[in-house]
């Protein structure tokens, strides 16, 4: 299975909003087109269709936390993969890559993802790659992080 990661472009942007979640997971992940359309408002927003071959499978977007104050932090703030082919490693290999991608940015010293409450897969998901729950609030969600560099 070749997973990678491009660029979403005006060739595959509908391949990537047409992507599919389940109703469970409609309560805790944003719609892409929403991401899509809020990254065209920050220069600093990057997204990515996630690929399986030649197939758009998933998206991936992230970004520095500028608006934060913490330029040595990058947030993954979407991530998903079509209904039709989650439990299949794609998301896996796509964090694996998204890693890898966001590591080799200079300014990166943190990766940081949040979950809402309820979606408490995603604790196990992101502690296989050495996330840890930094804080942890009913209302806000979770944040876990992973230190890259000192």
């Amino acid at each position: 299975m070749e997973i990678s990661l491009r660029e979403v472009t005006k060739d595959n942007w509908l391949d990537v909003i047409n992507l599919q979640i389940s109703q469970q997971q409609q309560d805790y992940v944003a719609q892409n087109a929403e991401s899509i359309a809020e990254s065209h408002f920050y220069d600093h927003y990057v997204n990515r269709a996630i690929y399986r071959g030649e197939e758009v499978v998933g998206f991936l977007q992230y970004y520095q936390e500028l608006e934060e104050g913490l330029p040595d932090e990058f947030y993954i703030a979407q991530f998903m993969v079509d209904l039709t082919l989650q439990g299949q490693g794609i998301g896996t290999e796509a964090t694996r890559l998204a890693i890898a991608e966001i590591s080799q940015i200079p300014e990166c010293k943190i990766i940081s993802i949040l979950y809402m409450p309820g979606h408490d897969a995603m604790r196990n998901f992101y502690a296989r790659f050495g996330f840890v729950v930094t804080e942890e609030d009913e209302n806000d969600g979770v944040v876990m992080e992973l230190k890259v560099r000192d």
